[in-house]
């Protein structure tokens, strides 16, 4: 009768010091501890929003809301326009070139927003955007970030403050709402703000995709699913 081989023995595991282990990454460390939508941040990249979707019309910022925010300013730019009011075009003029706000209804620039949305030369528009500059104190650039801040801001107050406005000016923002609205577009603001905490601290968040529950949905799902088989 052959004889067996011998059992071979089993190996060792050996723990190494944590300064010699591989770190997960920072959006696996924070979903292990506890944060169910981690697992859909992004990291900071060369400073700008990395936003994952495919179709971003303005990074960080829902499709839908920088749609309301167009929507609402152009309202409005019209309306200065057929009063002849060259002052509130100017402002409103200033801030959409700063904030590229032609970009929130699939619009390729400040030409097409000017000749096509309202109807006026570039040249009128470019003057007037550039008084609106010097009269609001606005810089030349704004960051990704910035103006996420800034358009999720207004969108709430568009879409569930009653109306209302937000604008930047000297790195200070400033809201104008409604008073009897006030309540809950400050609750809304603070829902659509609370993903961009930890902006400058080496992570970007972006919005959940629509449509994808959260990590600890999806997690409570396969926990039934696994008790019902």
């Amino acid at each position: 009768m052959p004889k067996r081989p011998p059992k071979a023995e089993p190996e060792r595991v050996v723990r190494r010091p944590k300064a010699e282990r591989k770190a997960l990454p920072p959006q696996l460390e924070a979903f292990a501890a506890g944060d169910p939508d981690a697992i859909w941040r992004r990291h900071e990249q060369r400073g700008r929003l990395d936003d994952p979707r495919p179709v971003a019309l303005v990074p960080g910022v829902k499709n839908a809301d920088a749609r309301a925010v167009f929507e609402a300013r152009a309202h409005r730019m019209k309306a200065a326009l057929a009063a002849g009011d060259d002052v509130v075009l100017s402002n409103e003029l200033a801030e959409a070139r700063l904030v590229g706000l032609w970009r929130a209804n699939s619009i390729v620039s400040f030409e097409a927003l000017a000749e096509s949305v309202l109807g006026i030369a570039l040249d009128r528009a470019e003057a007037l955007a550039k008084a609106g500059k010097a009269r609001l104190g606005l810089g030349d650039k704004i960051s990704d970030s910035h103006t996420a801040v800034w358009l999720r801001a207004e969108a709430a107050l568009v879409v569930e403050g009653g109306g209302g406005r937000a604008r930047v000016i000297d790195g200070i923002l400033q809201i104008e709402m409604p008073v009897e609205n006030a309540a809950s577009a400050l609750v809304a603001m603070g829902r659509r703000e609370l993903p961009l905490v930890g902006q400058g601290k080496g992570r970007v968040v972006v919005d959940r995709p629509r449509g994808v529950p959260s990590m600890r949905t999806i997690e409570e799902a396969e926990r039934r699913r696994k008790n019902e088989t």
